[in-house]
């Protein structure tokens, strides 16, 4: 006997992704449930609400407590905690990748009280935090004192940091979207003006992108390398090869969407209903 398990979409801002997300989920008559994770989750001591969780939250802290709080009452989680956590975390993602040969920039894990002295990178460089998203704290160090300014500003926040070599790209990188196994999309960001960061949330501007086969096994190798189940896969172009940059495991989608035609948040939902079937 098959059982299909209720999906416990956990969300707190909706945005156009989750809208894409829900629209497929009614399409398919989806038996799954809208819970804002602002108002509660779970009430202890009590019944659990039981079923396949399915973060979408924007914040990834709260990513992360959905997931811990769900593998504890039972519950699966779609990309599971351990993937979330590695997703959230930009210095055990380069460890991951790293251990599987992942082509990735060079980069130091450091706290504060390192010297730019003792670095064995060269300038320029990229410094940014081990957890954020959207191109936020991110900085670039073109000389040894704008790296010191850097560190300092850092040390205020407290917390390990990454510092990277800086990829010459050509004005872009690829995003690619991989759901279950597969390679579904990819796009191009293009920096906006003269920022060298791509992000679309930042102004960033996207293009369809071919999937040549490389590409393809890159991004299915790097979401492997941190056991999700569906990620967005940032690689560059650099003059060794495509390197990976990171791997988000509550992607946004809707640009890949807009500018490939191809319908991402079906085969997300198409991943999930496969995923809540369970045998009895």
């Amino acid at each position: 006997m098959i059982l299909i398990e209720t999906i416990l979409f956990f969300h707190d801002i909706i945005r156009q992704d989750e809208k894409l997300l829900i629209r497929e989920l009614n399409y398919i008559n989806a038996s799954y449930k809208l819970i804002n994770i602002d108002n509660y989750l779970f009430m202890f001591p009590g019944s659990a609400q039981l079923g396949l969780a399915f973060p979408r939250t924007i914040s990834q802290h709260k990513t992360q407590l959905v997931a811990q709080l769900n593998e504890a009452v039972g519950n699966r989680s779609i990309n599971s905690l351990r993937s979330i956590i590695m997703g959230n975390n930009k210095a055990a993602t380069m460890a991951a990748l790293s251990r599987l040969n992942v082509p990735i920039p060079r980069s130091i894990i450091a706290h504060p009280g390192i010297a730019s002295r003792e670095l064995e990178l060269s300038y320029p460089l990229i410094i940014k935090p081990v957890q954020g998203s959207w191109g936020r704290m991110v900085g670039l160090a073109k000389d040894p004192r704008d790296l010191s300014l850097l560190i300092r500003h850092r040390a205020e926040e407290g917390g390990a940091f990454i510092l990277q070599e800086f990829i010459e790209k050509p004005g872009r990188d690829i995003r690619v979207t991989v759901v279950g196994g597969e390679a579904v999309a990819a796009i191009y960001r293009y920096s906006p003006g003269n920022d060298w960061r791509t992000n679309t949330a930042r102004g960033g501007r996207a293009e369809a992108a071919r999937l040549d086969p490389e590409l393809e096994e890159l991004s299915i190798r790097s979401t492997n390398a941190i056991d999700a189940v569906y990620a967005g896969v940032d690689i560059v172009e650099s003059g060794n090869g495509y390197k990976v940059l990171e791997v988000n495991v509550v992607p946004e989608f809707k640009n890949v969407m807009r500018v490939t035609g191809i319908n991402v948040a079906r085969k997300i939902v198409e991943l999930l209903m496969l995923n809540a079937r369970r045998g009895e």
